[in-house]
């Protein structure tokens, strides 16, 4: 018990003194989990799917089919940033850079994704599908919605589905909209495409589940 105790006022004593260094209470939320993290003795989850480390990895996102022209840059740099994201934290990993990727799009038909993995000599695809990508709520505010779907393909296996996440809908803010007027929309499709990737590739890699606590006061910024 004595550890436990340890551990809370640790954390206080770090969100306390980071206050009083940086004096905003606009950082407030993200000081608290910083709390949280270091009463919980810095816990962090096990990727759920370990099927990528030490493999050749190519990332493909394809955009919603009802306006794939629409969203076709948000969904490549969408699995640019979780190439990335498994390229920096997946042992052992290789993955297939993302201009490989666009050269192939360009190309080619959606439903022969497989072809690509053979094509660059991949050991695994990771298939993101967004059934769903919209930026805003109403008129007048931001609020990313995605509906996500991610497979990962086995290309040494006559191409057989070795692992499958549907991870219904994504919002960000989750409990409010932004005004469009303090943003450009651009700005916002970054802000959002980067949340949205750290949440799909945070399937395969172990990491912090306390680190999405402040995402809402974060998307004012």
């Amino acid at each position: 018990m004595d550890g436990v105790f340890r551990r809370f006022f640790s954390g206080l004593l770090i969100a306390g003194v980071t206050l009083a260094l940086f004096g905003t209470t606009g950082c407030l939320p993200s000081l608290i989990a910083t709390g949280i993290y270091a009463w919980q003795g810095g816990n962090v989850v096990p990727a759920e799917c370990k099927d990528l480390e030490k493999q050749r990895v190519v990332v493909l996102c394809r955009p919603p089919a009802s306006h794939e022209y629409r969203n076709a840059g948000a969904s490549q740099e969408l699995g640019a940033q979780v190439s990335a994201l498994l390229e920096k934290n997946v042992k052992g990993i290789e993955v297939v850079s993302p201009k490989e990727v666009d050269n192939w799009v360009d190309e080619q038909d959606w439903d022969n994704f497989k072809d690509l993995g053979h094509a660059v000599k991949a050991t695994r695809v990771v298939y993101i599908e967004l059934d769903d990508f919209e930026l805003n709520k109403g008129k007048t505010l931001y609020q990313g919605t995605a509906d996500v779907t991610i497979s990962v393909y086995d290309m040494e296996n006559h191409d057989k589905e070795m692992w499958r996440r549907q991870m219904g809908q994504v919002q960000f803010p989750k409990n409010s909209g932004i005004p469009a007027s303090d943003k450009p929309v651009q700005a916002f499709e970054r802000q959002f495409v980067g949340v949205l990737a750290e949440q799909i590739a945070e399937h395969f890699y172990k990491h912090d589940p306390n680190a999405r606590f402040a995402l809402d006061a974060a998307a004012n910024n």
